[in-house]
């Protein structure tokens, strides 16, 4: 039996600035965002939640349910030497927890694929408008 990778905390400021440049994935109740650090190592894990999500109370709320999501989905789908960050969403303190678990699992499920499948971070690139079709009738 294979043990756990371990989970250390990310608690600087440059710390999740360094994430923040990796690959994302996001999801109707949360945003995860994900860099490689190194080829093996701990999993980093941080949590942030702005005052678009409410008051100090509903914050925490939200942090604390990212928190345990992390804790029951990270050890199985997370990858060694990769900082993951958590994003809380406007609906994170209230959506139904199966909600919130699958919608975390699926974020860390593309994002393991894109990090095994050597994708950097995705170009930023500006929508360009469609033209009109013509269409002959």
């Amino acid at each position: 039996m294979s043990t756990p990778p371990q989970i250390q905390r990310l608690t600087k400021r440059a710390q999740f600035l360094y994430v923040r440049h990796g690959v994302r994935a996001a999801r109707p109740n949360v945003l995860v965002e994900a860099r490689r650090r190194a080829e093996d190592g701990p999993i980093g894990l941080g949590f942030t939640a702005s005052r678009k999500v409410g008051a100090a109370v509903v914050r925490n709320r939200a942090r604390r349910r990212l928190r345990e999501a992390a804790r029951q989905l990270l050890p199985d789908l997370g990858l060694p030497g990769v900082d993951y960050v958590l994003v809380a969403r406007q609906h994170t303190p209230d959506a139904p927890w199966p909600a919130l678990l699958d919608d975390v699992g699926n974020a860390l499920i593309r994002l393991r694929a894109d990090l095994e499948g050597g994708r950097g971070p995705a170009p930023r690139t500006r929508a360009t408008p469609r033209s009109p079709s013509t269409e002959s009738d």
